[in-house]
């Protein structure tokens, strides 16, 4: 069988058929063409007959048993038409039997039957019987015979069969729903059971053909069985009267219908209008233009795929839209927006390939609409939507320029009409759609006499529910984006940026609020010149609104960066408030980048007194807690300070007290260190007085006690100043105990009477020692008493340890005068030229290391021990040295040298 022809298929009882060999039901013959697989699968199931157990206990003539007529679409598409009636006996003679003879359309010629319901039910030429030796096979088949004419009074038959309007649009409501619901349809009729199935075969015939022809390609019913039954592929089956019985479990979701008790289940109809039954109903006498709407719908729903050609509401849908194409301007005035909504849904429906019609219909539409406005008649806000969004899908340019001037009209009558809530929410389904507003609003702004009523107004909305900075800035993005043409508008401008800087001077964090805006503009270029001036502006207000003296360091850094390559025109533009505190920033600025800075007299010499102390405040702010050699010049500006008569001074303490408080002792040490190296902190070669005081302040704090630790000893000790050693030394002396400071006061004084204490102590000791030598203790006999002789007995040989005073060979130890004060240097303090070599007392003032002479006089005139002093008769200054006792407190100098010497003068005694 080639793919055009038509397959047949008869089953029924034999001896042997197709598929067994024995007998029993089989296919007994078929046609060559179908597939065995097929035929089990597809057509056995449906190859069945229920025989009224009614005309077979009364032995009935076969022609009173009903037919039952089936039609189905397989799986693999096929459209499958076929009878089983009743047969009488079998070949036994002893088993009563049925025969079914099934036709199988091929798929692509399905819709020549499915469009033509007369080819399905004016078939004549189903066969009855079959003998064995008419053979197995059977001829494929061109066309099938039917007969032409058909009901030629449908409602009349309805009317005999007892259906009424309302339940026929029940009924064909539940067939049309079985079909994407998976509920089946049970109908009983009355009448007798072979009047009845031929009744179904009518109704059915008129219920095909009031459906669409996608539905008709997938329904499926049979006209008789004895018991509802659900089986696969069928929809709308009829049944035996009294087999529908109510509490039945198996079939109680189903629509059911049984006409003989008047009993109707599921089925009821909603409120509302139902425009396909209506009109079905209306044109059920007028098949074409039945025919007509199906071929419309057909057209609408190419390209979809059945998904919508399966669901009752298309066919509502698509029915008025129908009906309004052919002028019923009744179904659209009763609802325009449904109709504009239903419309729009199939046009934006991407899966549909013929627009044509809905296309031309919605051009109608809107020639509707546009003649209702002129007569100022405004659309509901509803359809005005529907029509924005009809914008998508209109196509050609002049449609779109049409569209354009309509919503144009329909926003300027609405303002005349005073409908300000009206147009308020245009506006809003307006914006919603980009790229019509983007036309609609060019257009506006190229004509003067609608650039107010439309674009300013309308922006002047806007800005109004723009609370916030970020709104603001959404804002100017969303027509930068969408409107480009308004940021050249001076309105937009003028009103955006009176927007924003009014938000920007309401935030609490005003840096933030500036960086953000920065931000923005920066990452956005449509327009450069309305960004520059939008930013010098915010800025200026920055400068006059900024509390620098909350400013973190951060915000200085944050600040600085957007100022710093402002032109010179900015600042001329600034208030003088602004402008002093532009400059006051700037300085900062130069002071943080700088590499080397001036001094500060240099510095602050075109500041007054007021702008140098709020520089110095900020200056301090911003100094931060981790110092290092980069922060000491500011240090030093940030604590400056000069008098009216140009003596330099500062407020060593507090700076000092600084940098201890970011760092402690640790950040203290390396700054004070630098502070040694700069000429600013001395004057002459002497470090400044004040400088001096400041220092020796810091190290008396808490008694001297920086100085006891000898770790950090050791480490102040190690700057190479001798006057700020001395400072140490100082705070040492007057921070010791009273004893410790009176030996260090008196020191000469204090050695003499310790040398003549011990003398005097020596003398008494020799005379008592010699005193016993001449009257050795002797006992009452007058013998020397013990322990006298100090000889080791036997041997005339003293013990060690026992000589006496003037004993021994070797010279008596010579004891020179006292220590005078001053001849002990200060730790740490050496000459510049190089280590001192002292001599305390005169005993040897060689000093070969030494650096300047002493004090002592240079010829040691006074000095009763400075002949030794030979290398410090050179020195310049011991021409004075006359004056000291003895003149042994001078350091001598191995060299010679002409510089003056370090050692301290000795005490006026």
């Amino acid at each position: 069988m080639t793919r055009d022809l038509i397959g047949q298929q008869y089953y029924t009882r034999g001896r042997q058929g197709i598929f067994r060999t024995n007998e029993g039901y089989d296919t007994v013959a078929r046609s060559p063409g179908l597939d065995h697989s097929f035929i089990k699968k597809s057509l056995h199931p449906f190859c069945v007959y229920d025989a009224p157990r009614e005309l077979q206990e009364r032995e009935a003539d076969r022609s009173e048993y009903p037919e039952a007529l089936v039609s189905f679409r397989a799986e693999t598409g096929e459209l499958v038409i076929g009878r089983s009636v009743y047969a009488g006996a079998d070949f036994t003679g002893q088993r009563n039997t049925f025969f079914s003879h099934n036709y199988v359309i091929p798929a692509h010629r399905r819709d020549e039957f499915c469009q033509n319901p007369r080819k399905i039910f004016g078939i004549a030429d189903f066969a009855q019987s079959h003998h064995e030796e008419q053979g197995k096979e059977l001829p494929a088949l061109e066309d099938i015979p039917f007969q032409r004419e058909g009901i030629t009074d449908k409602r009349q038959a309805l009317a005999r069969l007892g259906v009424s309007e309302q339940t026929f649009k029940q009924l064909l409501y539940a067939v049309m729903v079985s079909l994407s619901a998976k509920k089946k349809v049970f109908v009983t009729l009355n009448g007798e059971i072979g009047e009845a199935a031929a009744s179904a075969k009518t109704l059915m015939e008129i219920l095909y053909g009031c459906l669409p022809y996608e539905m008709r390609r997938h329904v499926g019913f049979l006209t008789h069985s004895s018991e509802p039954q659900s089986k696969k592929h069928i929809h709308i089956t009829f049944v035996q009267k009294g087999s529908i019985r109510p509490g039945n479990s198996h079939i109680d979701k189903e629509f059911l219908f049984d006409f003989p008790n008047q009993r109707f289940w599921n089925a009821e109809l909603q409120e509302g209008e139902h425009e396909y039954l209506n009109f079905a109903w209306e044109y059920l006498h007028e098949p074409r233009i039945l025919a007509e709407f199906f071929q419309f719908a057909e057209e609408v729903l190419e390209g979809d795929g059945g998904a919508l050609g399966l669901r009752l509401a298309t066919y509502y849908e698509l029915c008025s839209l129908y009906m309004i194409e052919k002028g019923r301007m009744n179904v659209y005035e009763r609802n325009r927006a449904a109709i504009w909504q239903v419309l729009l849904n199939y046009l934006e429906n991407s899966g549909l390939t013929n627009k044509k019609r809905l296309s031309e219909l919605l051009a109608a539409l809107f020639r509707e609409e546009k003649q209702a406005v002129a007569a100022r008649v405004l659309p509901t806000t509803e359809l005005a939507r529907l029509i924005i969004q009809s914008g998508g899908v209109v196509e050609g340019r002049g449609r779109q320029s049409e569209l354009v001037l309509y919503l144009m009209d329909v926003l300027l009558k609405g303002r005349i009409l005073k409908e300000q809530s009206y147009v308020d929410e245009v506006y809003k389904h307006l914006a919603a759609r980009p790229k019509l507003f983007s036309l609609v609003m060019n257009t506006a702004l190229r004509h003067e006499q609608f650039a107010a009523p439309l674009f300013e107004e309308y922006l002047k909305k806007r800005l109004e529910l723009a609370l916030r900075i970020e709104d603001v800035l959404k804002e100017i993005d969303y027509w930068a984006e969408h409107v480009p043409e308004a940021l050249r508008h001076a309105f937009f401008q003028k009103a955006t940026r009176e927007k924003l800087l009014a938000q920007f001077r309401g935030s609490g964090q005003k840096i933030d609020a500036a960086l953000q805006i920065h931000r923005f503009f920066e990452q956005w270029s449509k327009s450069d010149a309305y960004a520059e001036e939008t930013l010098d502006e915010l800025d200026r207000s920055l400068l006059k609104y900024a509390n620098l003296e909350t400013l973190s360091r951060e915000e200085f850094a944050e600040i600085v960066l957007l100022l710093e390559d402002k032109p010179q025109t900015f600042a001329r533009g600034l208030d003088l408030e602004s402008r002093e505190t532009y400059d006051l920033l700037m300085n900062l600025a130069a002071i943080e980048q700088a590499g080397d800075l001036s001094s500060p007299e240099e510095f602050f010499r075109s500041f007054d007194q007021q702008d140098r102390n709020k520089l110095q405040r900020l200056l301090r702010k911003l100094l931060g807690q981790k110092l290092d050699q980069k922060s000491y010049p500011k240090i030093w500006l940030a604590f400056y300070e000069a008098e009216s008569l140009g003596i330099q001074q500062t407020s060593f303490d507090q700076m000092i007290a600084f940098v201890g408080e970011r760092g402690g002792e640790e950040a203290v040490l390396p700054f004070i260190r630098w502070t040694l190296s700069e000429r600013s902190f001395f004057e002459g070669k002497f470090l400044a007085p004040a400088y001096r005081s400041a220092l020796k302040r810091y190290f008396l704090e808490d008694n001297g006690s920086r100085l006891r630790k000898k770790e950090w000893r050791k480490q102040w000790y190690a700057l190479r100043n001798a006057e700020f050693r001395k400072i140490l030394d100082e705070v040492r002396y007057e921070t010791s105990n009273g004893l410790v400071r009176l030996f260090r006061r008196h020191t000469g004084i204090m050695v003499l009477s310790t040398v003549l204490i011990v003398a005097g102590c020596s003398v008494g000791g020799f005379m008592l020692f010699a005193s016993k030598q001449a009257n050795p203790a002797v006992d009452q006999n007058g013998n020397p008493l013990p322990g006298n002789d100090s000889t080791v007995p036997g041997t005339g040989v003293s013990e060690p340890g026992s000589e006496q005073p003037g004993d021994s060979t070797e010279p008596p130890v010579r004891i020179y005068g006292p220590f005078l004060p001053g001849t002990h240097p200060l730790p740490g303090d050496e000459a510049e030229s190089g280590g001192a070599g002292t001599s305390t007392d005169g005993v040897d003032a060689s000093g070969s290391n030494g650096g300047q002479s002493g004090d002592s006089g240079k010829d040691g005139n006074n000095g009763s021990n400075g002949n030794n002093g030979s290398n410090g008769k050179d020195g310049k200054d011991g021409k004075d040295g006359n004056t000291g006792n003895n003149g042994n407190t001078g350091n001598g100098n191995s060299s010679g040298g002409s510089t003056p010497g370090a050692g301290t003068p000795a005490d006026k005694t």
